[in-house]
């Protein structure tokens, strides 16, 4: 019987490193999942104010439209154009790494427990 106490303490502690080393491995997959979801954000923010930036722009064209003919509007409507071009391939590159980093989040998995409310939560105030 005591032989039987030892093995069957030995196997509680044996599943109880076990337990506590596939926490540690969650938790650290949830820490690294967040930190992701966190990039997206910030990433999310500033596609935000570059499309700002280009509707400001858009704006300024269409103001500038109404002025009389001249070279120096030429000049600046090419200038203001090109800046929309730049700001445009700008956004095509922040959103073809935003869905990168999408892509690799869904096959990473998906978020359980608080993390989930967490990442709600960011979600939701990048909006």
């Amino acid at each position: 019987v005591e032989r039987l106490t030892q093995e069957v303490l030995v196997l509680r502690e044996k599943v109880a490193v076990a337990e506590s080393q596939v926490q540690e491995a969650t938790g650290n997959r949830r820490q690294q999942l967040l930190l992701m979801l966190e990039g997206l954000v910030a990433e999310r923010n500033r596609l935000n104010e570059a499309l700002q930036a280009e509707r400001q722009l858009y704006s300024s064209l269409v103001k500038f439209h109404t002025h009389p003919d001249s070279a120096a509007r030429d000049h600046t409507l090419q200038v203001e154009l090109e800046g929309v071009q730049e700001l445009r391939g700008q956004l095509e590159e922040a959103l073809g790494r935003s869905l990168e980093r999408l892509s690799r989040l869904e096959t990473q998995g998906t978020l359980g427990g608080g993390e989930q409310e967490r990442a709600r939560a960011l979600a939701q105030h990048a909006s």
